[in-house]
């Protein structure tokens, strides 16, 4: 079963290796982390490059839009691409079960994202540790690793998506949908939420997950010397806005913005939400792959 499963990653990772796949997203990665990080404050008359901290928070939005754009793209055409060039068939053909088939190839596709973004990431890292001095990479490392998870929900989503489709055409119009539905669609919504209802907590939430400029995650209030709460109330508030942030599993960029805007929001997501949107997000859409390609009349 491994073997079967191993060799059908290592094709599909070896395919997009050959077509460029591997080395134009390394090469994306190492751009815009490079180029953010070292152009980050020409408008103020700085160039050179800036700690892990600030080139975090000018990497936030595009990554956040980048990662799930790349992953769809990548797993589009995983099996409907397979079916149009009846390759998919000579599989199960063979021996190999379907279900084998969509992990591998989930497999596969996993291997090329975390390759590309691991090592982008990993290089341009080490270029802003030794040219802003900085020893300070924890919040990278969270938005390196957070993105790579992001990008592995969308792949698995990409997967369901051409398992489900007839021509590769029509899987990518549906994963571009996919891919506006979650990074602008879904905020839209939130704020019309907020606009109805009109409650403060949903405006607190809201403001956290879904504040595009950032803002309001590192604006300072000029009053709150004036007007601080005690430690007390500031601890009840703070598990008070945790236990509400459980709406975060709807949508995995709302919940990537929020782990890496929490040390600053002095608000921490909760594990449990974090682990039940990966694992949710990724095993519904991998059972929902193998069923629709099991019924798949080849």
């Amino acid at each position: 079963m491994k073997s079967q499963i191993r060799t059908v990653s290592l094709k599909e990772f070896s395919d997009r290796f050959r077509s460029g796949w591997v080395i134009g997203c390394i090469v994306v990665w190492l751009a815009a982390v490079g180029l953010t990080s070292f152009f980050g404050l020409v408008q103020i008359g700085r160039i050179g490059f800036q700690g892990y901290e600030r080139t975090v928070i000018s990497l936030l939005n595009l990554v956040q839009y980048l990662v799930p754009l790349l992953a769809l793209l990548i797993g589009h055409d995983l099996l409907v691409g397979e079916r149009e060039d009846r390759t998919l068939a000579y599989l199960v053909a063979n021996g190999v079960p379907r279900w084998r088939v969509l992990l591998g190839k989930y497999a596969g596709a996993a291997l090329t994202l975390a390759f590309s973004l691991l090592l982008g990431f990993g290089v341009a890292g080490a270029a802003i540790g030794f040219g802003a001095r900085d020893q300070n990479y924890s919040s990278f490392l969270t938005l390196t690793l957070s993105g790579l998870v992001l990008g592995l929900i969308f792949l698995s989503a990409a997967l369901l998506i051409s398992s489900l489709s007839r021509t590769r055409v029509q899987s990518l119009v549906f994963s571009l949908l996919v891919w506006g539905g979650a990074v602008f669609a879904f905020d839209l919504l939130a704020l019309g939420a907020l606009v109805s209802f009109a409650t403060p907590a949903a405006q607190q939430e809201i403001d956290i997950a879904c504040d595009p400029m950032h803002v309001n995650a590192v604006a300072t209030d000029v009053h709150a010397a004036f007007e601080a709460p005690s430690d007390a109330q500031q601890e009840m508030t703070r598990k008070r806005t945790a236990s509400r942030m459980s709406w975060l599993w709807l949508n995995p960029v709302d919940l990537f913005r929020s782990v890496n805007l929490q040390q600053h929001l002095k608000t921490p997501v909760p594990w449990p939400v974090m682990l039940f949107s990966i694992i949710g997000w990724i095993g519904l859409s991998l059972f929902l792959g193998e069923r629709s390609l099991r019924n798949l009349d080849l």
